[in-house]
């Protein structure tokens, strides 16, 4: 299929398989994409808006220059990733847990939380267990 420009509408893809296609500012609504995989595919620009994202699995993703608006993220696990030069403003982040993670740099409201928990008086670091920081080069290519 060699089309540019063409509309769908109520197809039924169910177990199809996807490969090598240019889809480069192709609209996708109101599709249902339960338990479909997205593998190798460049989502740079692109936007997703008003969707149901649960029980959804990210695995080994680049997401440099993500922007996250009114996004509701309940039980995300984020294992193993990177977030350095992440914000999060006017988000209501409750009941979070932080385990062997690097925090250089973290601020919340202003305050250094690596100064803060180093100078508790019952912090005790097992630096055995802290992940060592990832380094990317111009190209954002892990080094």
């Amino acid at each position: 299929m060699n089309e540019t420009n063409g509309k769908y509408y109520s197809g039924d893809l169910t177990n199809s398989t996807i490969e090598n296609a240019n889809l480069n500012e192709t609209t996708i609504k109101y599709a249902n994409m339960k338990n479909a995989q997205l593998t190798h595919v460049d989502l740079t620009g692109s936007t997703v808006r008003a969707s149901n994202l649960s029980e959804m699995k990210v695995e080994g993703n680049a997401w440099w220059d993500m922007s996250m608006n009114q996004c509701d993220v309940f039980g995300l696990d984020f294992d193993a990733g990177t977030l350095e030069g992440a914000k999060f403003s006017n988000s209501h982040l409750v009941n979070l847990t932080f385990e062997n993670c690097v925090i250089d740099g973290l601020i919340i409201n202003g305050v250094a939380i690596k100064e803060l928990i180093e100078n508790h008086p019952d912090y005790r670091l097992n630096e055995g267990s802290v992940p060592q920081k990832k380094s990317y080069d111009e190209a954002r290519n892990q080094i």
